[in-house]
């Protein structure tokens, strides 16, 4: 959780210095939530991306989060945890409907794990794209 408050921390820094007129319209993400890879996903060795179409209200909370591509269970564990987030944008949201856009959640595995609890690396990537990666879990196979 350390290293994510830092990559934050980083992230604000170099938003603030340069930032070119396509991510504007990308909120920086004012509080991120960690999350694990998916058991299921990891068991069954689901790996990939999935994108989101957000919208996020006034106040920069998530109200609304779809799939737009990728594996049924990694779309379902990337909104469940994107509607954890709080978004801050440059200009002020006035419409109506808030501010939509994209956001990438990549899932990667490497290698094997025999540990009881899987662990979970998130790594945050201005301005809206997050990795998750994780080590597969051993299965043992049936004879």
């Amino acid at each position: 959780m350390r290293l994510l408050n830092i990559a934050f921390w980083i992230a604000a820094a170099l938003a603030s210095t340069s930032l070119g007129a396509a991510s504007q319209d990308t909120p920086f993400a004012a509080r991120v939530v960690s999350m694990q890879y998916s058991r299921l996903a990891a068991m069954a060795v689901i790996t990939g991306s999935a994108v989101l179409r957000v919208q996020v209200d006034t106040a920069g909370n998530v109200v609304n989060a779809r799939g737009l591509s990728g594996h049924p269970i990694l779309i379902k564990a990337a909104v469940t945890n994107i509607k954890l987030w709080k978004f801050l944008t440059e200009r002020p949201v006035t419409e109506r409907n808030g501010l939509q856009f994209d956001f990438t959640y990549v899932f990667e595995l490497k290698g094997t794990s025999q540990a009881p609890v899987q662990c979970s690396t998130v790594t945050y990537e201005y301005p809206n794209t997050v990795t998750i990666l994780s080590e597969a879990p051993y299965v043992m196979e049936s004879k």
